[in-house]
């Protein structure tokens, strides 16, 4: 960023990332690689886990944006059309070949979590407003979906008025039940200061299946700790996750009794400034062993 005299406040600008994208083409690639480098809104942690890591995803302004995004969602869900969506405000369409990728993923999982059931119990640890409530209906209609939501107290606000019948609890509240038949952690894991605790709870709450989705890897480096600055979604805020190694991973997971069914690639992968390896987005189906 330094090299190119570019501050936060620009970063937020909208226009200076798609006036690079469309001149990317006609540059060279060492060139388009430290613009690249310069653009991003992530950076290394080379200190570990801030102390202090701020309001990150209670920020009200998170909750805003997903509120104003909303109606647009839940109207692209609607209908025949492909499911290429996302809660995220910067995806208006429902044809974005990334997003329908990771639904379809996640329908795979429904599948399999559903197979000679009628009813099915989900709990969504990090399910924000509770998105996945809706993906669940959109791609399961036939399937009564008991859905339970896990997050911060703006979030869980936002949902408890945007989606009355889901149940939403905050880390003030007691989960109502001890297992679910399907655990889903999706873009959440990798917030946990602790993750590795994290998952371990949710592996307890799993009655079969656990589903890690959108998890921020690498597959050389340890694990490490980067900051995002996500002005570009129209949050005025700041995140602080760790760039989880992949092989750590799954050997955390299956220490707790489960196994690796079925591995994910989703289509985000991510340049971070000063970091020893750039990231990938990537997904684990695990299922409790016999």
């Amino acid at each position: 960023m330094r090299a190119f005299g570019l501050t936060d406040r620009l970063l937020k600008s909208h226009p200076i990332r798609l006036g690079f994208h469309k001149l990317e083409r006609l540059l060279p690639p060492l060139i388009t690689g430290a613009i690249r480098n310069s653009l991003s809104e992530w950076s290394y942690v080379s200190g570990g886990w801030p102390t202090e890591p701020g309001e990150g995803w209670n920020a009200a302004s998170v909750a805003a944006r997903q509120e104003a995004h909303w109606p647009l969602l839940v109207n692209n869900l609607v209908g025949t059309g492909p499911l290429g969506v996302s809660h995220l405000p910067s995806h208006i369409t429902r044809d974005d070949a990334g997003d329908h990728n990771a639904m379809m993923s996640y329908g795979y999982v429904l599948a399999r979590a559903a197979r000679n059931k009628d009813r099915l119990s989900i709990l969504d640890w990090g399910g924000g407003a509770g998105h996945y409530c809706l993906y669940s209906k959109a791609l399961l209609p036939e399937i009564a979906v008991d859905y339970h939501c896990y997050d911060l107290p703006e979030l869980c606000r936002l949902g408890r008025k945007l989606v009355p019948q889901a149940r939403f609890y905050d880390e003030a509240d007691v989960l109502p039940r001890s297992r679910f038949d399907l655990v889903v952690s999706s873009s959440a894991l990798h917030y946990f200061r602790d993750w590795r605790a994290c998952a371990a709870s949710l592996a307890a709450r799993s009655e079969e299946f656990l589903y890690i989705a959108r998890l921020q890897t690498v597959n050389r480096a340890p694990s490490f700790v980067v900051r995002q600055r996500p002005y570009g979604q129209g949050y005025d805020t700041e995140f602080f996750s760790w760039f989880i190694n992949r092989g750590e991973l799954i050997g955390c997971v299956e220490s707790l009794g489960l196994e690796l069914v079925r591995e994910f690639v989703f289509a985000e992968k991510w340049r971070v400034k000063r970091a020893p390896e750039d990231g990938e987005c990537r997904g684990f189906l695990f299922r409790r062993r016999e």
